[in-house]
């Protein structure tokens, strides 16, 4: 459920920004379909990265 608020979130940050940077005050299906996409892409990047560094924070954990 957080992971679906979080993809929320970021998508309408997105899609504002998307008319803002145009210069526009309506968004269409084009630009809300753009956003949704933009925020899958970056949130999978994000656990990617988590991904990378938690293997070695589980450790510390258990080890410190």
């Amino acid at each position: 459920m957080a992971r679906l608020a979080a993809r929320t979130r970021l998508s309408t940050e997105l899609l504002a920004a998307i008319i803002a940077v145009d210069g526009r005050s309506r968004a269409t299906l084009d630009d809300m379909e753009r956003a949704d996409a933009l925020a899958d892409v970056l949130l999978a990047r994000r656990r990617q990265r988590v991904g990378r560094h938690r293997p070695e924070l589980a450790q510390s954990g258990r080890h410190g």
